[in-house]
């Protein structure tokens, strides 16, 4: 690598790093309060319209990707990556450690997995409420008034309202609960 790249990636990385340090570090830590973690996002480029962000909150890529609307509550220990955008609806509830994926990794015609992520986007729409550890993968929608379940992954659209569970995420019906 010739040295003015070396120069750039090195700028690259420490942005990065930077980044990485001020948002999820210290505006991400129990020791700042809501209304300033939610300032904080803001200025980083975030579209949150909600300060009901509780410490922990992990940020992977850039902030600009991420909207999150009104009334919407993210719980302790929550990973967002951002490759792509990620748009959560209002009145949302996003329990403990919920993890949302945004980078897809296909396949190349040699039959390997290609290191560079194809970004999908997911959509989140409103009065959802996505239990504790659920995962939500790449270029997923969830529909307005879903419930998914602790722990699922959601490796498919759900169109329509209701509850859905497992690995993958299924609707499931009232009586199964």
């Amino acid at each position: 690598m010739n040295p003015a790249a070396l120069r750039r990636e090195a700028g690259i990385e420490l942005g990065l790093l930077t980044r990485h340090t001020w948002l999820n570090g210290i505006v991400g830590s129990t020791l700042v309060p809501r209304p300033l973690r939610w300032a904080a996002y803001r200025a980083a480029g975030a579209k949150v319209a909600t300060g009901n962000i509780f410490p922990g909150l992990h940020l992977a890529g850039p902030a600009r990707n991420l909207t999150i609307g009104t009334g919407t509550f993210v719980n302790i220990g929550c990973f967002i990556e951002l490759v792509a955008p990620v748009r959560i609806g209002a009145d949302c509830q996003l329990g403990m450690q919920v993890l949302i994926a945004t980078s897809h990794h296909e396949s190349t015609v040699e039959g390997r997995i290609s290191r560079r992520p194809t970004p999908r986007p997911v959509t989140i729409g409103d009065r959802v409420w996505l239990g504790a550890r659920a995962v939500v993968l790449p270029g997923v929608t969830i529909a307005d008034d879903v419930v998914v379940a602790a722990g699922a992954v959601v490796a498919r659209d759900c169109p329509t309202p209701g509850t859905y569970a497992g690995v993958p995420a299924r609707p499931i019906d009232a009586e199964e609960r």
